[in-house]
């Protein structure tokens, strides 16, 4: 485990809720945190299959939920962003740590910021590197085909770089 904070996204937190992988986050990183913002977007209005396993994590201390930034710096102002992401970029920021965001807009904003970024795919690589996962191109096809949005070349890339 690293001794790195890690804030997440909605979208990975739902991601990895549909891999039955939200306790793998909390393997590589000394804690990850959730801004109320992002929570109440993956636990919201409507049910999602992902809720149980979500609230399961957050009971378990794999997420914990902490209030938002009082403050969103203005490099976080875009309308482009919506507001779990200026939220947990604004958190990632304050708190100088690793941030987990898949959706291309924020990633962006994110790299500007000069935060570190890391994505569904970068996790689930990480994680096969160190043994805490098998292969990764079975995990990728299931988020691709529930309807998850990951960039097919991006996807593609990972695999080869993997042998997979």
């Amino acid at each position: 485990m690293s001794q790195r904070l890690l804030v997440a996204d909605s979208g990975p937190l739902i991601a990895l809720a549909r891999l039955g992988l939200l306790a793998l986050p909390q393997q590589l990183f000394a804690e990850v945190l959730v801004t109320a913002t992002v929570w109440r977007e993956v636990t919201g209005a409507p049910a999602r299959s992902e809720h149980a396993d979500l609230h399961t994590a957050q009971q378990q201390g794999w997420l914990k939920v902490v209030d938002d930034p009082v403050t969103i710096p203005a490099i976080f102002a875009s309308p482009l962003l919506d507001d779990g992401e200026r939220t947990a970029l604004a958190l990632s920021l304050a708190e100088n740590c690793d941030v987990l965001i898949d959706e291309r807009r924020g990633r962006l904003a994110a790299e500007a910021a000069g935060l570190n970024v890391v994505g569904t795919l970068g996790l689930l690589v990480r994680a096969r590197q160190l043994s805490l996962i098998g292969p990764v191109r079975p995990l990728a096809e299931l988020l691709l085909s529930s309807g998850y949005h990951l960039a097919r070349s991006l996807v593609d890339m990972t695999l080869a770089a993997l042998g997979e």
